[in-house]
């Protein structure tokens, strides 16, 4: 049976989210949510969710993100993923900034029980016009995974970032990220592909494509999982696109 605590979770988190983003100007988010169902032969089900929070006050920016993935097929949950990030900002000046992150991850798709990821780095605003932004990230800082079969990693890690939006209209935008995330054994590396179109007023819907590549993996599993997903959202607060 489809885990029922994947949708509350979601649903608990936007509510929260939509009712402080109504209590400051400078507070803004989404929540969108996709389900692919097939039967037959086969009776299939997948469910993925995400909730993002943006607050800014002068120099200091905060971001998080929480997201989840459900497969089940034939009734039992065959895969899962869920995550949750925050990042701090500093702007250093118009083109530069300094940030700190936190990251969790348990992805049963890589086989990995949980990887947590805390980090320090330096930005740069390389592009800042009304239609394309373009921000890159370096940094360092620690990771700690375990992977399925009990083995764990403690490292130092390297990281970079890069993150590209191009506001094509009014009621679209086209936004590219990638993730890398380099330690003493494994590499983690996660472009995220991502068109979203405004249907009415906050409603909007999301076509993306994500990669998600690890080189340390249990034996028998891929180390490369992709994922296409519509999801439908609404987006409150001040900055809604």
């Amino acid at each position: 049976m489809l885990r029922l605590t994947l949708i509350k979770r979601l649903a608990a988190a936007s509510v929260l989210v939509s009712s402080l983003a109504w209590a400051d100007d400078g507070l803004s988010g989404q929540a969108s949510l996709g389900v692919l169902n097939t039967n037959g032969n086969t009776s299939a089900r997948t469910v993925n969710g995400k909730v993002t929070l943006a607050y800014t006050d002068g120099v200091w920016g905060h971001s998080g993100t929480a997201t989840a993935l459900n497969s089940e097929k034939d009734r039992t949950t065959t895969d899962e993923r869920y995550g949750l990030a925050y990042k701090g900002t500093y702007e250093l000046s118009a083109k530069n900034y300094a940030f700190g992150s936190l990251s969790y991850d348990n992805d049963r798709f890589a086989g990995i029980t949980e990887r947590k990821t805390e980090a320090v780095g330096y930005g740069w605003h390389l592009i800042n016009l009304p239609k394309h932004v373009l921000d890159a990230e370096a940094g360092g800082g620690a990771t700690q995974q375990t992977l399925a079969g009990g083995e764990t990693e403690n490292s130092a890690v390297a990281l970079a970032n890069a993150k590209y939006q191009w506001l094509i209209s009014d009621t679209s935008k086209f936004t590219q990220t990638v993730k890398i995330e380099r330690g003493r054994r494994n590499t983690f590396i996660n472009p995220l592909t991502e068109l979203k179109l405004v249907i009415a007023g906050n409603l909007f819907t999301t076509l993306s494509y994500e990669l998600r590549y690890n080189s340390e993996v249990p034996d028998g599993t891929l180390h490369t999982d992709s994922l296409t997903s519509v999801n439908l959202g609404y987006a409150f607060g001040k900055n809604k696109q």
